[in-house]
Order: C-alpha cells, then structure tokens, then sequence
C-alpha cells in the first residue's frame, strides 16, 4: 500500500505518484496482515489494492480454506454511502450466483470499523494482461471468453443489476484442463441496481474511459445495454489489440465515445471477419436502441456469427482442417491439489505461494505484496507459512513445535502437540515444583475447553456451509429457470418488435394510398387490401405483447421467489454465523489464556535441561 504524504490518499503499489497533487507516494506497512478479520479470516498477504479498497489472500482458519478478502478503505467506511455501496455489491454478486461472476460468500464490519466481504479465490489472470500477451486473438477465443461474460451479464441484468464498470481489469482468465478460457467477472463495486434508491449524485460519472457508455457519458438513463457496450469494446480489443477510438489523452475517449464512430475493426485488421466485425460494431452502437435488446439476444448473434465463421463441429467448418491447437495449459488441476494439500500438512508449515505451484499463473490480483517485505524486521515470517501474530517461543529440539495459531482446527493440533511434549518432558524430570503442575493443569483445562470449542465453532461452520451449498442450489436452479425464460422473453420481443415496424410501415403505406385516393389517383381496392393486412398484423401484435407480458410475469414471479427464499436463507445463516463468531470470540480468549502456562511451564524444563547438561 502506498500513501501521498500531501493529501493522505492511500494508492495501490501500481502508483509511484499522487494522481492529484503529484507527491511521489510512500510505502507503508500493512497493519491488517496476519490479522483475523470476522473472527474467521487470517489475512496472509495483499494481493490487490485500488484508491478505494485492498484485497487480501486469507485462510478459513475453520475449515482451512483460501479466500479472497477485500476491505472498504476506512475513511471511506465512515461514509454511509461508499459503505451502503460496498455492502450492497456483496449482495448483489450472492442474488445473482452465476458461474462466470467470482462469487461472494460472506460480508460484514468488525468492531473496529472495518468492512470487509469474502470472495473465492481464483487464481487467474485479468483478460488485459491476457490481451497483452495475446492479442490478436483467434476469432473462436475471443467469441468464447465474450459468450462467457455475456452469460454472466444476462444473469446479472434479469436481476436488475448493471456493472457499469466492465473492463479487461475486471474479467479474470483461468486456463482450464483442456486448453480453453474460463472467465469470472469481478468487481461489482459500483453495480447500479435498477430497483434501488440511487447511492450517487445525477452528475457522476462511473465507469473506465476506454470502455464506458455514451450514455453514462450524457448522464441519460441507463440499463443493460450499457454493459453490452462495454463487452463490444472488450470484443473489439480482443480481435484488434486495440481500443475503437485513437486518442492523446483518456478526456479525448470521452468525447470520442459521444461523437465518432469507432474505427472498423477490419481497418485494424483485414483479418478480422465481416460477421464478427458487424457483432462487434452493432454493440458499439451510440443510440442503446440501435444495440442488441438485451444480452440474450447478443448470445444468440454471437453464436449465429460463430456459426458463420465456422470452425470444428459448424454447418460452416464441417469439411474446414480443426483449428490450431491452444497453448498447453498451466493449470490442469494444481489449484485444485494445491487447495486438498492444504488441509494435510505437516504441522510445521503452511504453503501459501499458491502462484509459484500453478508455474506463473498470477493470483486475483496482480500487485501482490510480498510477505517479507509486509513484516515487521527480525520478526519477518518466512514466505512460505503462515505469520503467526507473535514469533515462536524457543525450544530445544524435542519441543520444537511451532507458536500455533490462535484457533481452528491446525492451531488445537499444534496446541495439543505443544502440550504434550511438554508433558512427556516434566516427565523425565525428577523434581517439579508444584507450580509448574498447576501450570500443566490449567493447560490441560484450558485446551480441553479450546478443543471443545472448536468442535462447537466447526459445526456452526458446517451447517454455514450446509446453509450455503443450499443456497447455491437454489440461487442456481432458480437462476437457470430464469434464463430459459429470459430467452424466451427476449425472442418473444424480438417478434413484437418486428411486427410493431411491419404494422408501422403498413400504416404509413395506407395513409399514402389514401393521400392518393383523395386526390384522385389512387387505388380503392389497394387500400382495403392494406387495411386487412394491417389489421392482422395488429392482431398479431397485440397476441404477441401479450405473450410477452405473461412471460414478464413468470420471470417476476421467480425472481420473488429467489428473493424470498433468498432471504430466508440469508437470515438461517446469519444466525449461524453469529454462533460461529461468538465461539471464535471465547477461543479468542482461551488461546490467550492458554499461551502463558506453557510457556511458564517450557522456560522450566529448558532451564532443568540446560542445568542437567552444565552438570554432566
């Protein structure tokens, strides 16, 4: 993290100087690592940060799993709306539950302030890296990753919810086993949800200046189309390597969004083929009218444009040669065997350099903090494991087991191998004072209780986790449901509109045909003739509006119920999470307790040693 001296901003480690006032920005300690944040999430290393929140690598000190954890700046905190804005991206992202959308599993404050959500941690890389060493892409890649953040957005947009910020920096890349992309979008931060009161001033602009909306730009209303604009210039890049507009400076993007019209992607690269060329520059479309309607109907041209490229397995490539083989993959499972191992080391170490075992995949972020340089000097953990709160105790070597953490399962082992050897220990002694046995005892209470207490947290953590998995089956199920008949919405609509122009032309056909008649050139039965087709096609509009609208019914009706149930859900496993907390709060405590009598106990036996061997 890095902060401006002048005006106190913090920056992420990108920066070098103050975008404001120019001041050369200093690096500062962070004071959140090797903390537990919501009583659950040791924090191990920062691997993001921004001007308005960090993202920290963190494990699930219950169930020993690796997450994302990204915490709200706290001056910002203390600002109801950037707070109410960061929370409600949390519950946005959970509403929506989709594949291609990193998902959030937990938010909340502690009692210090700070705000805080929980992510899944994926070990991609953001797509603008992956354009930079890419780029152009294959027309199939490029379609594939589109199709899948497309998916996404038509999920996203069926429940109210626009990004309003969708970049290459937001869409994260994971090599799969087979050699294709997988994409996950993230950073709902400033997602506007359409039946919601506005967190934001009406002269606010959101959004990157390469990829925003002429209509953000022109403060006019906004919906999913807008995201379908952002996605167009995504598209573009991918195919070009290029933005659709040559500027000096970001300002001149701005303007060019509102007035130009993008520079075909043919003239950037003959390569590019004309279908693709007419998806990309239908969504880059000034008027949101002039777009597809909705993101439905944008995977349905992608995949007719697929279809018309050709390839393996389309009516236009069935007698074309297969397309070149995609680079080896890196990943082919690591992260899921890295993630398994985790759960059984020695009790020793803790691997955390996830990135060093997926061979240079890059984790969530791309500007990680190192430990060894977040460390305070001489009590610098190494890279490898997790930093404990205090340094270890020294021992000799048959009582050399780590300083443990302060709860979960890994810390009541190594608690319990501590005790023991101590123990086992006292034991080989002759004498022992009385008070180094009230010690062991009270150790021995103290760990019973530790040990009981886990068992308590983790079985509030499991039914947490029960409570999440259903949630996921339904948020999912339902989900699914209402893309089938979203796309049944959006073809239903594209019929209406259709009609809707035919009777519109065959009106104004008519009323020629009577201009005509009355001035005595007409033809009579021409007009009638007209008459009865425009009355058909009206008929036909009006049947299929209404098919429409009892198809808006039905995706009302499930989205009420993905809310309710939604909801019922939220509230079963806030009262989990509250039992949870309120454990992890007492282990709290009894790990404290428990650490001074051991050590009492571990300066005795190493002073009876060190007086044995000054004896021999």
């Amino acid at each position: 993290m890095k902060v401006c001296p002048t005006c106190g901003e913090a920056f992420g480690d990108e920066h070098a100087r103050c975008p404001h006032d120019g001041a050369t920005l200093r690096v500062v300690q962070d004071p959140l690592l090797g903390k537990t944040v919501g009583g659950r999430y040791r924090l191990i290393s920062r691997i993001g940060a921004g001007g308005m929140s960090a993202v920290y690598l963190a494990r699930h000190v219950l169930i020993d799993r690796l997450v994302a954890v990204k915490t709200l700046r706290r001056d910002l905190a203390q600002d109801p709306v950037q707070r109410d804005r960061f929370i409600r991206e949390a519950r946005a992202v959970n509403r929506i539950n989709h594949e291609n959308i990193v998902e959030i599993t937990d938010f909340g404050e502690t009692e210090d302030g700070l705000v805080y959500l929980v992510m899944e941690y994926v070990p991609g890389e953001p797509l603008l890296k992956v354009i930079g060493q890419d780029a152009p892409f294959p027309a199939g890649r490029a379609l594939h990753i589109a199709e899948q953040i497309g998916s996404a957005l038509g999920r996203a947009h069926q429940m109210g919810i626009v990004h309003r910020d969708l970049k290459p920096e937001n869409v994260l890349v994971v090599r799969r086993a087979d050699g294709g992309d997988a994409t996950k979008i993230l950073d709902f931060g400033i997602a506007k949800i359409l039946d919601a009161p506005s967190l934001t001033g009406s002269q606010q602009i959101f959004g990157t200046p390469g990829y925003i909306a002429p209509e953000y730009i022109q403060s006019t209303a906004i919906d999913g189309r807008a995201d379908l604009y952002s996605l167009g210039v995504i598209l573009y890049e991918m195919v070009t390597g290029a933005l659709p507009f040559d500027y000096e400076y970001p300002g001149d993007l701005l303007v060019k969004h509102v007035t130009e019209q993008p520079i075909p992607p043919r003239e950037r690269d003959p390569n590019v083929d004309v279908a693709l060329e007419q998806l990309i520059l239908r969504c880059l479309e000034k008027d949101p009218a002039e777009r597809f309607r909705d993101a439905y109907h944008f995977l349905e041209e992608l995949r007719s444009t697929r279809e018309r490229l050709g390839g393996p397995g389309t009516w236009g490539g069935m007698s074309e040669p297969a397309e070149e083989s995609l680079p080896t993959p890196t990943l082919d499972g690591v992260v899921q065997r890295a993630l398994l191992a985790q759960s059984d080391l020695p009790t020793g170490e803790l691997s955390l350099d996830i990135s060093v075992e997926l061979s240079g995949e890059t984790p969530l972020f791309d500007d990680r903090t190192e430990l060894d340089d977040a460390a305070p000097a001489g009590e610098r953990p190494r890279r490898d494991t997790v930093p404990d709160l205090e340094p270890p105790i020294p021992a000799p070597p048959s009582l050399a087991v780590a300083s443990p953490p302060d709860h979960g399962l890994l810390g009541v082992r190594r608690w319990r191998a501590r005790f023991d050897a101590l123990v086992d220990a006292v034991e080989t002694l002759g004498a022992v004072p009385p008070e180094a046995l009230d010690d062991l005892a009270f150790a021995k209470e103290l760990l019973l209780s530790l040990e009981h207490g886990v068992a308590t947290a983790e079985a509030a953590q499991r039914e947490i986790d029960e409570i999440d998995e259903l949630a996921r089956d339904v948020r999912g199920t339902l989900g699914r449901a209402i893309d089938q008949l979203a796309v049944r919405l959006s073809k239903s609509r594209g019929v209406l509109e259709e009609l809707a122009q035919r009777r519109n032309e065959l009106r104004a056909r008519r009323d020629a045909e009577l201009a005509r008649l009355r001035g005595g050139d007409g033809d009579e039965g021409r007009a009638d003739a007209l008459l009865w087709e425009l009355a058909t096609v009206d008929q036909a509009v009006r049947a299929q509006a209404t098919e429409s609208d009892e198809v808006e019914a039905q995706l009302a009706e499930l989205r009420t119920q993905l809310d309710t149930r939604n909801q019922e859900l939220e509230d079963r496993q806030a009262s989990a999470v509250l039992t949870a907390d309120a454990e992890m709060i007492r282990l709290d405590a009894i790990a404290s307790a428990i650490r001074a009598p051991l050590e009492r106990v571990q300066a005795f036996v190493e002073a009876s040693w060190a007086a044995d061997s000054r004896a021999g």
